[in-house]
């Protein structure tokens, strides 16, 4: 008997399932160190009721007779707990309690409100709080640990509970000479973005600028605050003691990783001295894998797990994806939206690989990367209006749940046009610089080759039906499409969160559920997106890429625009990357302010920008027509955009 083939679909559905499933396994497995951590996700709430969103590792070692040591781990700025996750699960399978979460204003924790405005912690008096209520805790015994941004809110937090503190890690942050009677453990990369910048120094014999990594931690003032005797400098992985103002001997070291400022959580050196000096600054607790506590390399014997989360996290996006693609394809095949597909209309463009074809097609590749420190340069400086003030009582009233506002001391109310906060919304107004220029290529192809070719709105893909008749209904339709298509890549990660309890954070590409505070901003937030990919589409029409109807030629298109689109950023980024990595340098141009921070966040913005493209160019293709394609990109962008990060709500509802 001739045994029968799977479907396509039935292939995509089974995939879907067993990505799903193996992610779920890899990243509850991980994050409980297979059974021995209980994972908890917690909502907690301030003095002010202001809501903070933590996650609890409690080892099965941490009992009422037995309590164990606790971590309060705060995450950098423009980041969510997720980040920092590396190292509450590999600090909680060595027995520690682990508080990890977004602190005030981050992601899923409220933006300050009444007394906790100028709360120097930053949510740090909440967990402290929640510690103590604790019986499996050692509450006289927390190690405090701040990643960049969250390095200064760890120091205050450390300062403020100094009799409970035992511990303070600094990860990219600058070292402290003098940090208080606990332990002290600091860790610079020697890439470390941040650290660079803050190095740079001006050559006056040559006038140009050159950085030097060493300064930042190498003065005789830490040297002589450290006990260094012999040298004017900190030597890295020695362990010092010096004097606290309360006379007792304090540990002092400092680790020197190969790492970039953004890569910490994925570099596994770097990981492993974060784990040891933690280990190392609590007097031994831990395991430890048998390293020796007294050799500066025995954090080289020590056994992590990260990875296998980070896996499990890649194949859960995988999933999404994949899911996303097979509902549209099933979609547009039969049922409500069947009738989103329209005839094929004469593709123009340029002559292939003519003269101007060639200096297009170069233009689409090029104009991203070199208009994106431009644009993020600008939109640092106010290139687009950012804020207005006012002091109209009717324009307070009906503004007031609308836009975020701030109060100050005059009683005028500024508004913005961001109603979230976070270094997104720069992203953002380079994506509109972007779309301004590929239109302008747009209307240049369209004056000297597509109008007398035949172009009009109908073969740019604008048309709603194949009479000549505007059609309302079509475009409502191809928004429902879009909400369907990736609203069940967004169900399938809420299923998927709901038993990991968090979203998901690769390398610095960060995703989580859409917070229903922020309701208010999708639809903003979904006109804000619809410049850049409407104007890219247009700039691609300019050298007629054509659908002949077959699958592989769409998968070909999907994959040449791809390449235009983000191509040129990858090849950027990398240069940023490589020069960082191998120079020790920051790439001239984001030394200034904190551009540096916005050079390697080329990465997620471009696998981003890579999926919304590919939804783009293959419902548009299989429909004839842009609009679908539209409103699929754009809702890919408002979820990935809204839901990352270091987003502020800051709205009054």
């Amino acid at each position: 008997m001739k045994q029968k083939k799977l479907s396509a679909l039935a292939i995509s559905i089974i995939c879907i399932a067993a990505l799903s499933v193996l992610a779920l396994i890899l990243i509850i497995g991980t994050d409980t160190a297979w059974g021995k951590v209980r994972v908890e996700k917690m909502v907690l709430s301030s003095s002010d009721g202001d809501v903070v969103n933590a996650m609890l590792y409690r080892p099965r070692t941490a009992t009422k007779d037995n309590p164990a040591p606790a971590v309060v781990l705060y995450h950098g700025g423009n980041d969510m707990l997720e980040h920092t996750g590396t190292y509450a699960l590999e600090l909680a399978r060595r027995g520690f309690v682990v508080v990890n979460f977004d602190y005030q204003g981050s992601h899923d924790s409220d933006y300050a409100t009444e007394t906790s405005v100028g709360e120097s912690t930053s949510c740090g008096d909440t967990i402290f709080n929640t510690l103590s209520s604790y019986n499996f805790v050692q509450i006289d015994n927390i190690a405090v640990f701040g990643h960049s941004m969250g390095g200064g809110y760890a120091s205050r937090f450390a300062a403020k509970y100094a009799a409970n503190v035992k511990l303070l890690v600094h990860l990219g942050s600058a070292v402290t000479p003098n940090p208080g009677n606990f332990n002290y453990v600091t860790i610079v990369g020697d890439s470390d973005e941040s650290a660079l910048k803050r190095t740079t120094v001006l050559d006056e014999a040559t006038g140009r600028t050159s950085q030097d990594i060493h300064k930042y931690y190498n003065s005789p003032k830490i040297a002589e605050a450290w006990g260094e005797k012999t040298q004017s400098s900190i030597i890295p992985s020695k362990i010092y003691h010096a004097a606290g103002t309360d006379g007792n001997s304090y540990l002092r070291v400092f680790y020197f990783p190969s790492s970039i400022h953004a890569y910490y959580n994925i570099n596994n050196a770097a990981v492993k001295q974060i784990i040891y000096g933690f280990i190392l600054g609590m007097n031994g607790f831990g395991n430890i894998d048998n390293a020796d506590l007294a050799d500066p390399d025995g954090y080289k014997d020590i056994s992590t797990v990260w990875r296998t989360k980070d896996l499990g996290w890649i194949l859960e996006y995988l999933a999404i994806c994949l899911t996303m693609f097979t509902v549209a394809t099933q979609l547009i095949k039969a049922g409500t939206f069947k009738s989103l597909q329209l005839k094929a209309e004469p593709s123009v463009g340029f002559k292939k690989k003519s003269a101007l074809w060639w200096v297009v097609l170069v233009l689409l590749i090029i104009l991203p990367p070199l208009l994106y420190l431009p644009g993020v340069k600008g939109a640092e400086n106010g290139l687009f209006p950012i804020a207005y003030n006012t002091d109209n009582p009717v324009t307070k009233i009906a503004t007031k749940c609308l836009i975020p506002t701030k109060w100050t001391t005059d009683d005028k109310v500024q508004h913005s046009i961001w109603l979230l906060g976070g270094t997104s919304n720069v992203y953002v107004e380079w994506q509109w610089l972007v779309a301004f220029v590929m239109l302008l290529v747009f209307l240049a192809y369209y004056f000297i080759e597509g109008r007398k070719g035949g172009e009009n709105y109908r073969t740019l893909g604008f048309k709603t039906s194949d009479e000549k008749k505007f059609s309302i209904v079509y475009l409502l339709k191809s928004l429902l499409f879009g909400i369907c298509v990736v609203g069940t890549g967004y169900v399938l990660m809420a299923l998927i969160g709901k038993y990991t309890q968090q979203g998901l954070h690769i390398a610095t590409l960060q995703m989580s559920n859409l917070s229903r505070k922020r309701l208010m901003c999708w639809p903003i937030y979904f006109l804000y997106l619809i410049p850049y990919f409407l104007c890219n589409h247009l700039a691609v029409r300019s050298i007629g890429i054509e659908y002949d109807g077959t699958d592989k030629n769409l998968v070909l298109n999907v994959v040449k625009t791809t390449l235009i689109t983000i191509g040129g950023l990858i090849v950027f980024y990398l240069m940023v990357l490589f020069q960082l990595k191998f120079t020790h340098t920051v790439m001239e141009g984001f030394r200034t302010g904190i551009l540096y921070a916005y050079a390697l966040a080329i990465l997620p913005l471009t696998i981003g920008i890579t999926v919304g493209n590919a939804l783009n160019v293959y419902v548009s293709s299989k429909t004839r027509s842009v609009w679908a394609g539209l409103c699929t990109a754009v809702l890919w962008g408002v979820w990935t955009l809204c839901s990352a990060g270091g987003l502020t709500n800051n709205m009054i509802f």
